[in-house]
Order: structure tokens, then sequence, then C-alpha cells
């Protein structure tokens, strides 16, 4: 049975997709997997399920088909700004964010 945060988690990732977010993501254990798949089926979410390390999974969900063609494209682990950029992007923050993030992480040693 899935943790009531993690289904508090879900909706509350389900409820701003429906309202515009692009996509949002969680690392989830997979021995939770197929009450996830029923509870987004719920939902009615689109979602993405994919490895992470062993008894993890990265769970995507998004509204929108062009979105999963993004996900599917993503690096592994972002290095580039156009990498940070697709990834604010799809998780739903405005430009100036973005730029401060990447400013930021510029000045990082």
């Amino acid at each position: 049975m899935v943790p009531a945060y993690v289904r508090e988690k879900l909706s509350l990732y389900s409820y701003m997709i429906k309202r515009g977010k692009p996509a949002a993501s969680m690392a989830l254990q997979s021995r939770y997997v197929e009450d996830v798949r029923e509870l987004l089926a719920q939902l009615g979410v689109s979602y993405k399920l994919q490895p992470l390390t062993d008894g993890w999974d990265t769970l995507w969900m998004y509204k929108h088909p062009h979105i999963l063609d993004i996900i599917e494209q993503l690096p592994q682990a972002p290095k580039s700004s156009f990498d940070h950029w697709v990834l604010g992007k799809l998780y739903g923050y405005d430009e100036a964010s973005i730029s401060e993030f990447l400013l930021k992480l510029d000045r990082t040693p």
C-alpha cells in the first residue's frame, strides 16, 4: 500500500499538471509501482516510469503527449545550460527564475 504522503504528493502533482504545469517527477520505490499506476489512472494523468536504481524508479507525470518526447530525450544528469533550461521549463519555472538559477550555477566552483 502506498504511504499517505506519496498519495498526497501524487494528488498535488496531478492538480498542478491539470492546471498548466508541464510535468512533475519524483523518485518512487518500485514496490509501490502497481498501486501508483492504479492511483494515477483514477487521477487521469499520463505518466512514465524510468528505472533509477535498485528498488527505485523515477515517476514522470505530464498532460500533453509532446512532453513525453521531451522527457525521453533528457540526459540522466543535466550538465549544460540547455539541459537545465529544459528541466526548468518542464517543471513550470519562469524565465527569470531559470536565469537566476543558471547565474548561481555559473558562480559555483
